[in-house]
């Protein structure tokens, strides 16, 4: 029964800790704009980039885009998917790291402005771009362990017999995928404040941010869990809007076109505001673990409490070098 105790305890802890984060957002209400800029351009690629490979592949379409031969005789499908992937990473991490920058000049007693995010992120593209290559080549194998078993099926439509065994193993790499998409995002859970406050590279921010994660992989599962549940509650609202638009134009299109619309609206107003209150909770938690001192903002909020005892907290102040630069310049 303890550990309930403790999961609950816990949870209330991160229902406070978002509320805190809400609050630095309503302060700086700007950086909300980072996460809809990370949709907005990763949508822009995507239709893009395979608008291109559509248009200079034969006989290409959304039901062959996983057909084996496609990809045999077609590399512009593999240049597609690797260049797509690699530049929605770019994107991702770009913004977040103006968001991240953002809330950490408010935890450092500045205000914050929508350009100097911007030009911080820039500032920093020797170690974004470096660590966007490597997150944006993972992402590809498991975009492509995920399609395998979609492969499978355009074989054996295609005449070739598939082998049991390779249904499991097809049905595996997807569970592999899963696992490995799970552990990479823990592991790399502080991999943007890193790269923000400490600007090392590539390899030395995994390692940091792993580091970093084994002091507080418990309670940090479940504070994203909470976090995830409380996305989740935010989107019912629309959900069931939507849901009372179509049902009120039972076989009329246009009131299924119009509840769809509504809830497709709220889910991405969800996941940016989401987003924009992880990042700046991902700051804090950060600067909590990386020195101890709790920002100004998160003061009461039982954060030392959820994420590192006190002589994990003791060994990294020790251990810890100054990395990069201590200070964000005055001027970028």
């Amino acid at each position: 029964m303890r550990i309930f105790r403790e999961l609950r305890s816990t949870y209330r802890r991160t229902r406070i800790l978002a509320s805190t984060s809400c609050e630095v957002l309503r302060r700086d209400r700007f950086l909300v704009t980072f996460p809809a800029l990370t949709l907005v351009v990763v949508a822009a690629i995507n239709v893009v980039t395979w608008t291109v490979v559509w248009v200079t592949t034969t006989g290409l379409n959304s039901t062959s885009i996983d057909d084996p031969g496609k990809w045999a005789v077609e590399p512009i499908v593999w240049v597609g998917l690797v260049a797509s992937v690699l530049l929605c990473t770019f994107a991702s991490v770009f913004f977040t790291a103006a968001l991240t920058y953002g809330a950490w000049e408010r935890f450092q007693g500045r205000t914050p402005t929508f350009e100097g995010c911007i030009s911080a992120a820039k500032a920093r593209l020797h170690v974004i771009v470096p660590w966007a290559i490597l997150a944006g080549l993972v992402g590809v194998v498991l975009e492509l362990l995920y399609r395998l078993p979609r492969l499978f099926r355009h074989l054996e439509q295609a005449g070739r017999q598939i082998p049991v065994v390779g249904h499991i193993a097809s049905i595996g790499a997807m569970i592999v995928a899963i696992a490995v998409e799970s552990i990479w995002y823990f592991v790399t859970y502080l991999v943007v404040p890193i790269l923000v406050v400490e600007e090392t590279g590539p390899i030395t921010s995994c390692k940091r941010s792993f580091h970093l994660f084994r002091k507080t992989w418990g309670t940090s599962l479940i504070a994203q869990a909470g976090f995830d549940i409380i996305g989740l509650l935010l989107f019912l609202p629309g959900l069931v809007l939507a849901t009372l638009v179509v049902l009120a134009g039972l076989g009329n299109l246009a009131a299924l076109v119009v509840g769809i619309g509504i809830g497709v609206a709220w889910l991405l107003v969800v996941i940016v505001a989401m987003s924009a209150v992880v990042g700046i909770f991902k700051m804090a938690l950060y600067l909590f673990v990386t020195t101890g001192q709790v920002p100004g903002e998160f003061q009461g909020t039982g954060i030392e409490k959820a994420f590192a005892g006190k002589g994990a907290l003791k060994f990294e102040q020790k251990t810890r070098k100054p990395r990069g630069r201590a200070q964000p310049p005055e001027t970028l």
